[in-house]
């Protein structure tokens, strides 16, 4: 797959994973997760495929929206992704702005389908 083609169909899976009707159900998400998945958080603190499914399906989702991103490619199967996220509040000001980077991986039994290995994000100094 052309590097231009991958990067457009990563930023739409993060773009599904960001959408509050997609990350409240554990059964699509689980699509998109490795499971070897693990996730260091905007917090610093690490968490599992199993409670990052968990916790999306309860949380109180607002809605994520992302931009700059940014794809590197290896020749051994995997794709590092970096963008920025951020929430809009009422006022429309940009607020929980986050650097993030998800490391995805094509998977050897299912050519052209890519699952994230691992995500984290970094709160951006405001």
């Amino acid at each position: 797959m052309k590097e231009d083609a991958l990067l457009a169909m990563l930023v739409r899976y993060e773009r599904q994973l960001h959408h509050p009707e997609i990350r409240c159900q554990p059964e699509v998400v689980e699509k998109f997760l490795h499971h070897d998945f693990f996730e260091i958080g905007r917090s610093g603190r690490r968490y599992s495929r199993e409670k990052v499914i968990v916790a999306l399906a309860n949380e109180a989702a607002e809605p994520i929206a992302s931009d700059d991103f940014a794809l590197s490619m290896n020749n051994s199967g995997y794709a590092l992704l970096t963008y920025r996220s951020f929430i809009l509040d009422e006022q429309g000001q940009v607020t929980k702005q986050t650097l993030r980077t998800s490391l995805w991986e094509e998977c050897i039994t299912t050519p052209g389908r890519w699952q994230m290995r691992f995500h984290q994000g970094t709160p951006m100094a405001e």
